[in-house]
């Protein structure tokens, strides 16, 4: 078995005991320590799936998104999104990176997240766009390095906010 492997498999163990103890700090203190995050240089090497914990040690498995046609595509003609999945996008820079919900079928809640995988900010329940008419963007106020995209109302029901830490696990890692 592959050490990174061992390294998740190890960590996972950690969380889900962890999760049943109160806080998550240091779950989180264990991961940042344990985990070398790495994304590659060519996004055909990006990871498709991942993992993310919540700080309550709730799992979502995302699908990622690391190169312009899946970040443009995003969640575009699915009629739903499960109560424990999303998608992760994974940009080359730190900016403030618009999203819209052109073609989206469904409500998501969108987060920012900085490099270090902490939430900047929330859009809340975000609504498909109207049939006519104009497809507004919604962005941030501070620059981020990842956006993830949960089911309409999950970060509400997690009482997720601004600087909450989310660990995201994946093969290859995600930086």
């Amino acid at each position: 078995m592959p050490k990174d492997r061992v390294i998740i498999d190890r960590l996972q163990r950690e969380v889900n005991h962890s999760s049943r103890m109160r806080g998550t700090r240091r779950v989180v203190a264990l991961l940042a320590l344990s985990v070398k995050l790495v994304v590659p240089a060519d996004a055909a090497e990006a990871p498709r799936w991942a993992v993310a914990v919540m700080p309550g040690g709730e799992e979502f498995s995302l699908e990622v998104a690391a190169d312009d046609a899946s970040r443009q595509r995003g969640f575009m003609f699915r009629e739903n999104v499960g109560s424990r999945e999303g998608m992760i996008f994974v940009f080359d820079s730190l900016e403030r990176h618009p999203f819209w919900m052109k073609n989206c079928r469904v409500h998501l809640d969108i987060l920012w997240l900085d490099p270090l995988f902490r939430i900047v900010e929330i859009a809340h329940n975000v609504g498909p766009c109207p049939e006519e008419g104009e497809c507004p963007s919604v962005e941030p106020k501070e620059p981020a390095r990842f956006v993830l995209e949960l089911a309409g109302g999950t970060a509400k029901r997690l009482a997720l906010k601004r600087n909450d830490p989310i660990v995201i696990l994946s093969e290859p890692m995600l930086r």
